[in-house]
């Protein structure tokens, strides 16, 4: 193999890892302003936390928590959240606590809206 059959490898190898990453890195910046979207703008509804554990996962330093909420209005309805929620917030999420949720109508995707909580 010439020398320059290497070079055209590698660098084949350096733009489809660099497109993939940055296809990657893309996708999270969509979601951070899609969370952002739904906190500011959704449906404000409240919800008594009826479990909450945290699923070993960090993201930016935060604990990655799964949530089992009932609604307040309609107690037959539960979902569970998966947010990264910060630590301060923890206490905020204990069996038996009610929180606000901010949910789009039409996915029904919802999370936790601590600044009304």
């Amino acid at each position: 193999m010439s020398d320059f059959s290497a070079m055209a490898i590698a660098a084949a190898i350096i733009l489809l890892v660099g497109g993939h990453v940055s296809w990657q890195i893309r996708g999270l910046f969509r979601a951070r302003a899609a969370d952002a979207r739904l906190l500011a703008h959704g449906d404000v509804c409240y919800a008594r936390v009826v479990s909450a554990r945290q699923s070993g996962t960090l993201i930016n330093d935060q604990p990655l928590c799964v949530v089992r909420l009932v609604d307040v209005q309609a107690p037959a309805t539960q979902r569970d959240i998966a947010q990264a929620i910060a630590a301060i917030n923890l206490p905020a999420i204990q069996t038996g606590c009610t929180v606000a949720l901010r949910v789009d109508r039409s996915s029904g995707r919802a999370l936790i809206d601590f600044s009304r909580s």
